[in-house]
């Protein structure tokens, strides 16, 4: 859990957008993180969207990224 000692979890943060402190933010870890692949996915879709941004491509919605993250589950299952 994070420690931050200006807001309490789960109080709203006194900006624009009305962001929550999560009380958890792990919590849901374990359901979201099947294994390898879904580690590089978690690293990978933000550069994606920014290059799809820049370049005006469509690497984000590529099949060949679905195909490598269910492999890399496969071989390598939990992290």
């Amino acid at each position: 859990m994070m420690n931050n000692k200006m807001h309490k979890p789960g109080t709203i943060l006194p900006h624009k957008t009305r962001a929550t402190i999560p009380n958890n933010p792990y919590a849901n870890h374990d359901k979201q993180n099947k294994g390898l692949g879904d580690l590089v996915e978690t690293i990978a879709q933000p550069i994606a969207k920014v290059i799809d941004k820049l370049a005006g491509t469509k690497i984000q919605e590529c099949n060949s990224c679905k195909k490598r993250k269910k492999y890399l589950n496969k071989i390598v299952p939990k992290i």
